[in-house]
Order: structure tokens, then C-alpha cells, then sequence
């Protein structure tokens, strides 16, 4: 009996060294994409609001009875928004980082990701009805509209990516004050400085625009993220993971869940049957 015991525990000795291989060659495999780990079910590292970066020159208290958002320029149909208005276009949701540029230069805790809702800016152009062949840039404002207000602004064709919306929720609720209530730009691809918050202007121009910041020539050469940082987390797969540890890779890739090595070798099987 003793025999059979020494054999079963060498037999199981050989499997963990072979699965920890095995797990090492995943993660050697995923070492060129963004990725994290995490505990438990929540696999989407979620920032509270209250604990939310938050950075402005101003900030306004906007009365959402009173609100309007305003687009004109080069387009056929000049519209004046309410905040119902807006609300009662198609929704949508994404789970995404919001970034400040200042992280590239130090400053990591200016970072931060949030399940923002609101309707895609695509769906705010269509009703205005742009005049595509003239226009060039879309320029947006805050309630601010003096010379030093604050503003930004979009190529058209990036104002028509599925990504940017005018959000109106953050994680859930109507966004802070200090996050831009009752409207803020979400736009993924771009460093903070173009998630433009309280905005209530958009003017549709034939000419390129310089904004608050980018007319300075700081940033204007770089207004994608190009930092190491996952941005997008609206694809990942949830899973149970009391017990163990969750591998989680930010593109969308099958979630591994290490449980034992057995457990391991159970559902790397199951992940290629799928």
C-alpha cells in the first residue's frame, strides 16, 4: 500500500511541476498585451467616483431643468438640447479608462475606469445634419464661452467613432459635479484633456481648431494615449473565481481560472472545446 501511495504522490508531483510550466508558457504568451490580476469576482478594476481623478480649470453647477446643448456651424439643422432630449436618444454603455495626460509624466494616480453611459455624438451629428463636405473639425465648449473658457476639439471623423459619447451617467449614477454634470465627452482614445466636461457647445467648423491646450503646442502632437494601460473593459468575460485566482488579459482573450493544477488542466480542456 505504502508503495502505491508514493507512487500516487509522485505521479501528482510530476503534474504540478508540468502545469506550472504550463502556466508559466500562458503568461510568457500574454507578455506583450496589457493585462492585470485580480481577486474575486470583480475583474474589472471599476474606480468609485468619490475616489475619481478629477482636474479643471472652473467648475460649474448647472441647473439640469435649465440645461441646453447647443450644436450649429456647418450644419443643416441647428439644434438646442435638453438634457431629456439627449437622454431620449439610443443608450450606450462602456466600461473604459479615462487617462490625464500628466500620468505619462509621473503622475499615476491620474488614472481611473468607469462605466459611463450616455448616447454616442454620432447620434447627436446625424440630427444636426453636418455638412460633410465642408466640414472639418468639431469644436466643443464649455458653459464657459468667454475666450478663456475652457474647449476642445475633434476631427469629424473621429467625432464619428462608435466610442465617443456624451455621457450623462458614471458607474450608475448621474455624473458629479466635479466629472462634468450634466454632460461630459467620453472618448477613449484620447488623453483627458479631451474629455471636455459640462459641455454645452458644439459648433461645427470648415477650418482646423485649436483648443485650450492644445493651442499652447504642448500637447497637440500627442493627443492619443500612448501609455502601457488597458483602455477598454466592455468585452471581458466575468467569472467565478472564489477560491482561486483570476488571470484577466484586457483584449478579448478566454479567462483563465487557477484553482489547483488539476483545476487548471480541467479548464484549459474545457476553454478549447468552446
Amino acid at each position: 500500500m505504502d508503495h502505491i501511495l508514493l507512487y500516487g504522490m509522485e505521479i501528482l508531483l510530476k503534474i504540478i511541476k508540468t502545469h506550472s510550466l504550463f502556466l508559466l508558457l500562458i503568461l510568457a504568451s500574454f507578455s506583450n498585451t496589457s493585462k492585470f490580476m485580480v481577486k474575486g469576482e470583480d475583474l474589472i478594476p471599476i474606480t468609485p467616483n468619490d475616489e475619481f481623478f478629477t482636474t479643471a480649470i472652473d467648475f460649474f453647477n448647472i441647473d439640469p431643468e435649465k440645461y441646453r446643448l447647443t450644436v450649429v456651424g456647418r450644419v443643416i439643422n441647428p439644434l438646442n438640447l435638453s438634457l431629456e432630449e439627449i437622454k431620449a436618444l439610443p443608450k450606450t454603455t462602456e466600461i473604459v479608462r479615462l487617462t490625464c495626460i500628466a500620468y505619462k509624466y509621473g503622475a499615476t494616480s491620474m488614472t481611473g475606469v468607469a462605466n459611463w453611459t450616455g448616447t454616442k455624438l454620432s447620434e447627436v451629428l446625424n440630427l444636426a445634419q453636418i455638412d460633410l463636405k465642408t466640414a472639418v473639425d468639431i469644436i466643443l465648449r464649455t458653459s464657459d464661452h468667454s475666450p478663456g473658457g475652457y474647449s476642445t476639439s475633434l476631427k469629424i471623423e473621429e467625432a464619428y467613432w462608435d466610442d465617443v459619447i456624451l455621457a450623462y451617467e458614471m458607474n450608475g449614477v448621474s455624473l458629479p459635479i466635479s466629472h462634468g454634470f450634466p454632460i461630459r465627452l467620453v472618448c477613449p482614445r484620447f488623453y483627458g484633456y479631451k474629455w471636455i466636461k459640462w459641455l454645452t457647445f458644439i459648433n461645427v467648423t470648415d477650418m482646423d481648431y485649436l483648443g485650450y491646450w492644445e493651442s499652447t503646442g504642448r500637447y497637440e502632437d500627442s493627443p492619443f494615449v500612448d501609455v502601457e494601460l488597458p483602455i477598454y473593459y466592455s468585452s471581458i468575460n466575468r467569472t467565478s473565481s472564489r477560491q482561486g485566482v483570476s488571470w484577466v488579459e484586457s483584449k478579448i482573450i478566454s479567462v483563465v481560472v487557477l484553482i489547483s493544477p488539476i483545476g487548471l488542466l480541467y479548464t484549459v480542456r474545457r476553454l478549447k472545446k468552446k
